[in-house]
């Protein structure tokens, strides 16, 4: 995939970038100045929907690759569908990904078919580790909770090279069954008036 440089383009604000069909960024990282940069709105929404906040890939700039990872995109408040902005972070092989890692829980379908209810508090967790680290989520099994039982952070499978940043008691999900709701006859005294 390649990035154009701003200034490429007649008038180079992010609106008019925009209207022709880019998704106007910047790229920055250790020893550079900040670039802003444009990548063609079809392209910057394959690249996210490969990569996420959380995988380095190679992009092409000025006949260079360059590794990178999106630190943060901004979308349209009217269709976040629609990106307007992002922001790409180069990497060498002494840098660290600070990012949030989807958390993917196993054998819920399993549990959820007991009866229970699985309520899961949270869907991320914030995560360092090394620049060019394959790993694309961390897991948790709900095959060993019953009834009140609940996963931590601290129960998490973590992959190698993976450090969290988070409360290892933080709650992930729990495993309930649901509540029962009982019907209750209410009797009525008629009072008879002569």
């Amino acid at each position: 995939m390649e990035l154009l440089s701003r200034n490429s383009f007649s008038n180079c604000k992010a609106k008019s970038i925009r209207k022709k069909g880019f998704v106007p960024g910047i790229l920055y990282g250790k020893n550079m100045d900040s670039i802003g940069v444009a990548m063609d709105k079809k392209e910057f929404k394959q690249i996210y929907s490969q990569n996420k906040e959380n995988k380095v890939f190679d992009i092409d700039f000025n006949n260079e690759v360059h590794k990178v990872y999106i630190h943060e995109v901004q979308r349209d408040t009217m269709n976040d569908k629609e990106f307007i902005h992002f922001d790409l972070h180069k990497v060498t092989d002494e840098d660290f990904v600070h990012t949030h890692m989807p958390i993917v829980l196993e054998n819920k379908s399993k549990i959820e078919s007991q009866g229970y209810v699985v309520q899961q508090q949270l869907l991320d967790v914030e995560v360092k580790y090394g620049a060019y680290n394959t790993a694309t989520h961390v897991s948790g099994d709900l095959s060993y909770l019953g009834d009140g039982g609940s996963l931590t952070v601290a129960d998490l499978n973590i992959p190698q090279g993976i450090s969290i940043l988070e409360d290892m008691n933080s709650i992930v999900a729990s495993v309930n069954y649901p509540k029962a709701y009982q019907t209750v006859d209410v009797e009525t005294d008629v009072v008879e008036q002569r």
